[in-house]
């Protein structure tokens, strides 16, 4: 009975939290290979690490990294260790067909382990407390609501949203740390080859995943053997060196030290990263700023007080009267003194999302605090040091971002898990009241923090993602919030242009609706494009065309190019783009009289680009449509008409005629409900 009921109440709180994870990670559909944006940019990293493994190498092709990689001796490094890179292997050796689709699957994976073992911490915890209280229904349901919280309702949730590098690293550091975490309690309690070879396997994976995180487990590994050495001692001896003292020593040494060779090996530190190698350190000016004003570095002790504020402030979350009706925070942390941080992004707090594992991994501290003499205190200690040891680093990184509250999810369910094997047992015994109060409180809380973390995922999944995903998540916020008088509503506005900077939410409906822009409340790409009219052209030719050249547009981005109409004598024409190094030209077709063809530019915002093309004819070109400024600010770049199109037209005595625009449905829905 003891086993069904903590087998059940485990797979019934971590079903909770894996559909909501699964929910965001699918994005509320089945698309198992879908990455982050739809040009896979840092989606495939680690494919492309895993493909250099199988060559024999660490650095990766030139270029593929872009601003993330690091150029060393004319040789490109991910800076992120390569253990997600090993986990692809098997897949890469069968088949290359899902290279830089896997991202989804590895987040899958992740979550499986880290949800395996934060169910085996809890419980493994809770033996160690309480080992003679049998397990009670009001218990276990009780854990398995914590599991729930644990496995749906942290970041790691909002982190599937985007499955991409950035995240994915997140899921494994998360998994492979609470693993570490577990075999170590257990070679604690009970020291053999077995869990301490377990132990120093799940360090190793740790390092190799993300070594701020690796290091921390393995500190924590060392305190370990420490202590063992320390129990076993003789009368007047202060240490004494025996078998699991030694083993200790390996597991938590060997994969430090494998974490520095590789470092060594790539950037010829033994823990640091040459920023100023960085592709990004070249090209953004602020990155190198940074640099200066840090010496060298963007860590250390001056970021504490900004940091701490930014990830623990009680307040850092934003609820509106329009759904999902709670979001990240309107505007990035501002820094707090004479301090320069490289990038700062909005960021939501643990303290406002995840309320209860925080409060409960205060308790757990607590505990652990008032029993470090006892045997129990002993064999938590170094494991709870060590899982608050992770988010160290990141609060002494002068770098702010809501997925760096990852690094306090180790401790969050280590903390949890103390606190739970302490209280939860002694529950059954507490006046009804309490019993039904804290039963409450436990569900609440947890449906609270699942429910913020898929709000928060599903927007940034929409943002990021672009094109239809944004187009439909506004649709469904107009459909359950809109309307005339809404919060929405009074979030439209009419603007002639775009202005620099406008409140996060602001829908602006440029021109009489010719495009719809969503305010993102991102200081390095303030603006993503919902939905726009296409420039669109119907083109008539005399019988007796010439050769000339008609300028018809120019798409405005970083670099201005111009899309222009050729012609030649035997009535053929073709779409020809131009920029200052190169000339993309599309196929001739026909246009006798009587006839026409139809030319298009229409914006793919999901791509960032602009397609060019023609009815006959098809794809012409992409062409980025996207301007980035001097600070490295993405915004919306400019499709205009050429001024000179009808003087040329006139002279090749062509009929160029603009199209009827398309009407956007959604933009008039908003514009109609804020009038």
């Amino acid at each position: 009975m003891q086993r069904r009921r903590v087998a059940l109440s485990s797979i019934l709180g971590l079903a909770v939290g894996g559909f909501a994870y699964a929910a965001i990670l699918l994005d509320f559909g089945w698309s198992p290979t879908r990455t982050a944006i739809q040009l896979r940019y840092a989606s495939n990293f680690f494919d492309l690490q895993a493909d250099a493994l199988l060559q024999g190498r660490l650095d990766v092709a030139p270029g593929s990294l872009g601003i993330e990689g690091f150029v060393v001796d004319g040789r490109t490094f991910m800076y992120f260790p390569p253990f997600p890179a090993l986990v692809r292997l098997p897949v890469m050796l069968v088949t290359r067909a899902f290279d830089g689709y896997l991202t989804v699957a590895s987040m899958a994976l992740a979550w499986l382990v880290f949800a395996i073992f934060a169910a085996r911490l809890l419980w493994l915890v809770r033996s160690l407390i309480h080992p003679d209280l049998a397990v009670s229904r009001l218990e276990a349901f009780g854990m398995g609501v914590l599991l729930a919280a644990i496995s749906g309702g942290t970041v790691l949730t909002f982190d599937a949203s985007l499955p991409w590098v950035y995240h994915e690293v997140y899921l494994w550091s998360a998994a492979t740390v609470i693993g570490t975490l577990y075999w170590l309690i257990r070679a604690t309690a009970r020291p053999s080859t077995w869990t301490i070879g377990w132990t120093g396997a799940f360090a190793l994976a740790a390092v190799l995943t993300r070594t701020t995180g690796g290091l921390a487990v393995c500190g924590a590994i060392v305190l370990a053997a420490l202590w063992a050495a320390r129990r076993a001692r003789k009368p007047g001896q202060q240490f004494r060196i025996t078998r699991p003292v030694v083993l200790f020593a390996a597991a938590g040494l060997g994969p430090m030290l494998a974490g520095i060779t590789l470092n060594l090996a790539k950037f010829k530190h033994p823990y640091m990263f040459p920023l100023e190698l960085q592709v990004w350190s070249q090209v953004n000016e602020h990155r190198r700023e940074a640099l200066i004003a840090n010496g060298g570095t963007i860590t250390g002790p001056q970021f504490l007080p900004t940091t701490l504020r930014a990830y623990f402030a009680p307040n850092g979350l934003r609820f509106t009267d329009y759904f999902p009706w709670v979001s990240l925070p309107a505007k990035a942390p501002a820094p707090v003194g004479d301090v320069v941080f490289d990038q700062t992004y909005r960021t939501a707090s643990v303290t406002a999302t995840t309320p209860l594992l925080l409060a409960l991994a205060l308790v757990g501290t607590w505990f652990v605090l008032r029993r470090l003499r006892t045997p129990v205190g002993r064999l938590l200690t170094p494991s709870l040091v060590g899982a608050a040891a992770v988010g160290g680093g990141v609060l002494m990184y002068g770098y702010l971002s809501n997925r760096y509250t990852s690094e306090f999810v180790p401790y969050l369910t280590m903390g949890t898990a103390v606190a739970a094997g302490w209280l939860l047992p002694t529950l059954p015994q507490r006046r009804v009241g309490i019993r039904r109060g804290a039963i409450a409180a436990l569900v609440v809380l947890t449906a609270y923090s699942i429910a913020v973390q898929m709000a928060l995922g599903y927007r940034e999944a929409s943002v990021v993602g672009g094109g239809a995903q944004l187009h439909g998540f506004l649709t469904r916020q107009t459909n359950l919030s809109g309307g005339p008088g809404s919060g929405q509503a009074a979030m439209v506005a009419r603007v002639d242009a775009l202005p620099t900077d406008a409140p996060t939410d602001t829908l602006a409906i440029v021109g009489p609706c010719d495009s719809l822009f969503l305010a993102t409340g991102d200081t390095y790409n303030p603006w993503a494009l919902v939905e726009s009219q296409p420039l669109v052209f119907d083109v008539t030719a005399p019988r007796d065309l010439g050769y000339g050249t008609i300028p018809l547009a120019t798409v405005a981005g970083t670099i201005e190019r111009q899309v222009n109409l050729q012609t030649r004598d035997d009535n053929h024409v073709r779409l020809v783009v131009t920029e200052p190094n190169s000339v993309v030209a599309g196929p001739w077709v026909g246009v006798y009289p009587g006839t026409s063809i139809r030319v298009g530019l229409s914006i793919r915002s999901e791509l960032g680009h602009v397609e060019v093309s023609s009815i006959p004819g098809g794809h012409v070109a992409l062409i980025p449509w996207t301007r980035i400024d001097a600070d490295w600010v993405i915004l919306p770049g400019i499709v205009t008409v050429s001024p000179a199109l009808d003087d040329a037209a006139q002279a090749l005595r062509m009929t160029i005629r603009r199209a009827k625009a398309t009407p956007l449905p959604l933009c008039e829905r908003l514009a109609a409900s804020a009038s």
